[in-house]
């Protein structure tokens, strides 16, 4: 079976074993009153060993010799499967409904009777924002792609910038938190998502890295179904949510590109547009002897 399916279908079994074991941990490894942790129990160990072997099996097979992508990010990511840019496309929709669900979790916040300020960082509309471009940069990249124009440097960055926001919008939150068991997961699932997203735009720079990209996006898809019950707020489940769908999807897109053959040297690259690019054109075709 294609690495394209067995290691998208690892990272979501992976997430899904984590998710069943971290309510167990919170349910059972927490005190009901204080919510701190109660030491020695089983299920905060379980937890840890399955995110440490989901992260060893990603990372295994992820590893390996792999394609060299030139200075051309649609000759990685371009695709003609309808799963895979649905997947795209739903990770869009998703930073969509992210973006709105962001903004208004300021706008309805509360005031501080103190200080008179909103109760949630300042950083939530602006990471609503950054949500709304990212979901635009998305499907424009895709539409480029599909098209075989060259795609925008600047559209393929936005989701860098959500990731950047997004651990900044979480800061406060988890700063008051004195018990780190509590968020540690999310923590992860955040960061990784944020690295993930630029290591994903390195390709149209000349800095394609595939296995940094693999690992980053595979466990990073895996650590967000981790935590999808972890009570977090409507703006971050769907931060969460679109973070699977893009991240799985670019993997998923990846490791296609990556099994096809190497284009031969000489060949132009990419212009002012992908026609005639070794990367991006149809791989050659073998002559039978």
């Amino acid at each position: 079976m294609r690495k394209a399916v067995v290691l998208p279908a690892v990272s979501v079994a992976g997430g899904i074993l984590g998710l069943a074991v971290r309510q167990f941990q919170l349910n059972t490894a927490f005190e009901p009153g204080t919510g701190l942790p109660i030491a020695g129990q089983p299920a905060t160990y379980a937890m840890w060993a399955v995110a440490v072997v989901t992260a060893l099996v990603v990372i295994g097979l992820s590893l390996g010799k792999h394609r060299t992508f030139e200075k051309c990010y649609t000759s990685a990511f371009r695709t003609t499967s309808m799963i895979q840019l649905s997947g795209v496309m739903a990770g869009a929709v998703l930073l969509l409904a992210a973006g709105f669900f962001n903004v208004e979790a300021f706008v309805s916040a509360p005031v501080d009777l103190f200080t008179g300020a909103r109760t949630v960082s300042i950083v939530r509309p602006i990471l609503g924002v950054a949500c709304l471009a990212a979901a635009a940069g998305v499907w424009f990249t895709v539409q480029k792609m599909k098209s075989g124009q060259q795609v925008k440097s600047v559209w393929v960055l936005l989701p860098g910038l959500v990731g950047c926001l997004w651990v900044m919008a979480n800061y406060q939150s988890w700063a008051q938190d004195p018990v780190m068991e509590q968020y540690v997961f999310s923590l992860l699932a955040v960061m990784l998502s944020m690295v993930a997203c630029y290591f994903l735009p390195g390709f149209a720079f000349g800095k394609g890295q595939v296995k940094g990209t693999l690992i980053t996006c595979l466990l990073g898809a895996s650590f967000c179904i981790m935590v999808l019950g972890d009570g977090l707020p409507m703006c971050d489940v769907a931060l969460l949510m679109a973070m699977i769908f893009y991240l799985l999807s670019m993997a998923s897109i990846l490791l296609t590109n990556d099994a096809k053959p190497q284009p031969p040297e000489g060949l132009p690259t990419c212009g002012g547009s992908c026609q005639g690019c070794a990367g991006c054109g149809p791989a050659p075709e073998k002559n039978d002897p």
